[in-house]
């Protein structure tokens, strides 16, 4: 009898330890590591990231591409004025002082330091995966890497598709 209560016992805990070992959310993606800073992607059910509520996405502002692209009158213009959503960037032109919607490039991912930096991933129409990141030396500047990989943004920096932030 005292066999049969240990067998079960054993049995009871070796089913437990197995079951919380099964536990998994695939909804979840960590990059990174211990050797690095560490990102948590998580998407939501729909296949679409989802914001979490205490986290401020959104970029405030609007910028303009460090590259000239035009004539207005007598002023020479950006290539693009620049907002963001929680969800796009959005570039466009000013028309008498009114921002005029272009076309959108959807985030993939975005990320707020605690010093109020950011790096934002996102990819246009077309699958141009590119990063903008606050720049080290200048907070009012979001610098623009035509990659999602780190290690190549010593090559894939692009200054004229740099962002300036205007002022208010």
């Amino acid at each position: 009898m005292k066999k049969y209560i240990i067998l079960m016992l054993s049995l009871t805990v070796m089913l437990g330890a197995v079951g919380c070992g099964a536990k998994e959310n695939g909804n979840a993606e960590i990059i990174g590591g211990a050797d690095g800073p560490t990102s948590i992607f998580l998407a939501s059910n729909a296949g679409e990231q989802e914001p979490a509520d205490d986290i401020e996405l959104s970029i405030p502002g609007t910028w303009q591409t460090a590259s000239v692209g035009y004539v207005d009158g007598d002023d020479m213009q950006p290539d693009y004025y620049v907002r963001f959503s929680d969800a796009e960037i959005v570039y466009g032109h000013m028309k008498d002082g009114t921002f005029a919607h272009d076309h959108s490039d959807e985030i993939r991912e975005i990320e707020k330091t605690d010093d109020g930096r950011y790096k934002v991933k996102a990819e246009s129409a077309e699958g141009v995966q590119y990063t903008y990141c606050t720049s080290e030396t200048d907070t009012d500047v979001l610098e623009y890497y035509e990659t999602w990989n780190e290690d190549e943004f010593s090559d894939m920096y692009r200054g004229g598709a740099s962002l300036s932030k205007m002022s208010p």
